[in-house]
């Protein structure tokens, strides 16, 4: 009986374990990795990518696809830098970025539901342009400053020995699982991914549901660029380079499907820590950054082969 529990526990849990185990195999490699420095280090870098990892995927729950989060990331930073030169208010600075960002992901939003243009090329051409506008604004890249101290506290401030971005994370993702689990958006999402087609025949308004995912993941990166403005002092649209193959890796090893219909919300944050954690394993070991996209990118295939094989398997008991 115990057996059998801590069997489901395992499956259901399997992300939560593997980071587990990671962080215990790599507290044993490395002397250095729980140190409190490191570890401080580790959730600040997760939050920023957790927190885009929420609305990513609440988009793949209803089978779309981000790519253009990264863009959006650093553009927020640019926003902050922008506002900052204006006005001193962190208030003021936060809500503009989130804001501004949302904006861009209601603009996907609309582009997807309403001129039904497939998500891959919509949020392609927003990853290019955004990027763009946010070179073009800054000159080429240049760094924004931030040098508002009370703004800062967002990513450098603690609450004890707990910093702040990781409260932020925890609690947008505690936020984001009950909204999933137990409202109506949230089941819509699962039944949309599921099968659209019953959806649409059930009366759910597919469209509406699809415009909010785009926009949340918007604003979820709005705030995570914002975050991240506030960590390095800047704002650079050049911030966001690669982030999204970062956040769709920690959706997709949180186990919801890029087919849309199954995941769960909070094991996406399990996701963003494993991605955190070979990053900085690879720091740690001294390798060359270089070869970070190669270790996201080989193990984001294995775990797509593995889904992939195992929904295969489940098509096929339920077809027998």
């Amino acid at each position: 009986m115990q057996e059998n529990k801590l069997k489901h526990f395992i499956s259901g849990n399997a992300t939560l374990v593997a980071v587990i185990v990671i962080m215990v195999v790599a507290s044993i490699a490395f002397e250095n990795f729980f140190s409190v420095s490191n570890i401080t280090n580790l959730f600040k870098q997760a939050s920023m990518i957790g927190i885009m990892a929420i609305g990513v995927t609440f988009v793949i729950l209803t089978g779309g696809i981000d790519l253009s989060v990264g863009s959006i990331f650093g553009f927020s930073s640019v926003i902050v830098g922008l506002v900052a030169a204006q006005c001193e208010i962190p208030f003021v600075m936060l809500v503009a970025a989130i804001g501004a960002c949302a904006g861009l992901g209601a603009l996907t939003g609309f582009c997807v539901t309403k001129l039904k243009i497939q998500p891959f090329i919509v949020t392609l051409a927003m990853m290019s342009g955004v990027k763009g506008l946010g070179l073009l604004i800054t000159q080429g890249g240049k760094s924004l400053s931030v040098s508002v101290a009370s703004f800062k506290v967002i990513a450098t401030g603690t609450v004890g020995p707990i910093p702040i971005p990781a409260i932020i994370m925890v609690a947008a993702f505690i936020v984001a699982a009950v909204v999933a689990k137990y409202t109506v958006f949230g089941r819509d999402c699962y039944a949309i991914g599921g099968n659209e087609e019953a959806a649409v025949m059930k009366g759910i308004p597919v469209n509406k549901v699809k415009f909010f995912t785009y926009l949340l993941s918007g604003a979820c990166a709005g705030l995570a660029g914002a975050i991240v403005a506030a960590r390095t002092y800047s704002g650079n649209i050049l911030l966001g380079d690669g982030y999204e193959m970062d956040v769709i890796a920690a959706v997709v090893l949180g186990g919801t499907l890029l087919s849309g219909g199954r995941g769960k919300v909070l094991n996406s944050m399990w996701g963003a820590m494993i991605i955190t954690i070979i990053g900085n394993i690879i720091n740690l070991n001294q390798i060359s950054y270089l070869w970070e996209g190669c270790i996201t990118g080989g193990v984001l295939l294995v775990i797509l082969v593995l889904q992939s094989r195992m929904t295969s398997k489940q098509h096929m008991i339920t077809q027998n």
